[in-house]
């Protein structure tokens, strides 16, 4: 999942060490998958919206000349499922989930990259 993320990151690398260092702040350790292979445990995220924050405009006038023409912010929110097998009966489980990505996109690249990504549940609204 790290390297899908991170081959979609800004092209300049400028911003990779903080990307790689926010998406282990979202998946478990090595350690914690091995462990979770154990339970036969999925997780993934049911998207429900994806808007623009309403506090962006504001963040890009504090940011002036820093930002990088198309760099915007999309605020995800959605349901994170998860399901496996505990003590050989079927589980699952539903939470509500929330973040943000930033990217970069036309003019400045062709095509978009990731930036960075907020805190999970913590977004910027």
């Amino acid at each position: 999942m790290t390297e899908q993320l991170v081959s979609v990151a800004d092209p300049t690398g400028e911003s990779s060490a903080g990307l790689v260092a926010d998406i282990a702040n979202y998946l478990p350790t090595d350690q914690i998958w091995i462990e979770l292979r154990k339970y036969e445990t999925r997780q993934w995220i049911e998207v429900v919206s994806a808007t623009v924050p309403d506090l962006w405009a504001t963040a890009e006038a504090q940011a002036g000349d820093e930002l990088l023409p198309g760099t915007t912010a999309f605020t995800i929110r959605g349901t994170r499922h998860r399901e496996g097998v505990w003590e050989g009966e079927d589980v699952a489980s539903q939470h509500e989930v929330a973040f943000t990505v930033f990217i970069v996109c036309a003019p400045t690249y062709p095509k978009c990259h990731l930036l960075r990504l907020s805190r999970l549940d913590d977004p910027l609204e």
